[in-house]
């Protein structure tokens, strides 16, 4: 990843300020590759957010069914 020529990775178009860094970190892309789809990310976006909504959504039990089980 060659950050100080910011260029597209895939087609070496030059991104300057505009270019996207991927969460896969293969480094700058164009708005064209920006999309894990067109530059072949490898990075789990289902695992992620799997992970995120069971940290934000405890599970919670009521007092009354701790009797029952």
């Amino acid at each position: 990843m060659n950050t100080s020529t910011n260029r597209c990775e895939i087609c070496k178009k030059k991104v300057g300020l505009l270019g996207f860094i991927c969460k896969c970190e293969k480094g700058w892309f164009c708005r064209e590759h920006r999309y894990p789809e067109s530059h072949g990310c490898t990075y789990d976006y289902k695992e992620e957010g799997r992970e995120m909504i069971t940290l934000k959504n405890p599970v919670v039990k009521g007092e009354k069914l701790k009797d029952r089980c």
